[in-house]
């Protein structure tokens, strides 16, 4: 091949990765634009964690008026004995209401720009990867074509998977349990782009940590780790993943917990199924030795 060929075989490899990279950002613009347009659904649905201090009684979405009474309540009318609040709801402080509040004017617009670019990005995501392979695999052989579709695949599903262990279980139950700890007496507010960023940094902490079961086949796989090692560090990786859940997760030894307890689940998981690995790549490198003599 001349150098000419060369340059030019080069050039157009350049060509096509610049038309995947236009597609994929036409595919991530489009996708915020169309969550921009949504961005109160996906508010809403980000927020929807807390709702269990709704139902506690932490938080309300009522304006509060001067009295302490929110205008969903009425008030207490003229020639009516004021009813007496409940002492049954722990954590509590009577008279007091949690509500959403932003600190300027900015920052409810600047917090649905950012979850329009969070929705945008994961909505878009399939659409980056798919360009992305189809860039890369014509230079993989069968094999590698196959790993890259098992490994996109196993992402995905912890992916799924960390993301609702989140939102459906670690929030839900750990807010509640936090905002028992409000001392009587102190009001407290959830400013809209600090709370958001905190339940976007808590799923996205959960869905990294959920990657662990493929990043321990992946190197299975890649002859860096064998499942004897595996069991022999048992320990090790289990200290490992508690530090871990402590610094994802809120500062409370409930919410690490429950974090922790899949890991090391997913962790055992990983060792039985790295003896498949093992087992399979041993196979076809028999294969390939039989078809060799």
């Amino acid at each position: 091949m001349s150098d000419k060929e060369t340059r030019m075989t080069f050039t157009e490899h350049l060509a096509e990765l610049r038309v995947r990279i236009i597609r994929s950002g036409i595919a991530v613009g489009v996708c915020f634009i169309v969550c921009y347009i949504f961005s109160n659904t996906i508010f809403q649905v980000v927020s929807r964690p807390l709702s269990p201090l709704r139902d506690a009684g932490i938080i309300t979405d009522a304006p509060v008026e001067e009295d302490g009474q929110s205008e969903a309540g009425g008030g207490v009318k003229p020639g009516e004995e004021s009813p007496a609040e409940p002492d049954e709801k722990p954590g509590k402080p009577q008279g007091m209401l949690v509500r959403w509040y932003a600190g300027n004017p900015l920052e409810a617009f600047l917090v649905k720009l950012k979850l329009s670019a969070y929705a945008g990005i994961l909505f878009a995501f399939p659409i980056v990867v798919y360009q992305l392979c189809a860039f890369i695999f014509p230079g993989l052989t069968g094999r590698e074509q196959k790993a890259v579709r098992f490994l996109l695949v196993g992402c995905a599903f912890f992916v799924v998977f960390g993301v609702l262990v989140a939102y459906l279980g670690v929030f839900p139950l750990v807010l509640p349990y936090l905002g028992r700890f409000l001392p009587e007496g102190v009001d407290q507010q959830f400013r809209m782009n600090e709370t958001v960023s905190m339940i976007i940094k808590g799923l996205t902490g959960f869905a990294v940590a959920f990657q662990f079961p493929m990043v321990v086949l992946i190197l299975v796989y890649l002859d860096l780790l064998s499942p004897a090692t595996l069991r022999q560090y048992r320990h090790v990786a289990i200290i490992l993943m508690a530090v871990g859940s402590a610094v994802l997760t809120p500062p409370d030894p409930i919410s690490m917990l429950i974090m922790l307890l899949p890991l090391v689940i997913l962790y055992e998981m990983s060792i039985w199924m790295s003896y498949l690995v093992v087992r399979r790549r041993r196979k076809e490198q028999a294969d390939s030795g039989t078809g060799a003599g």
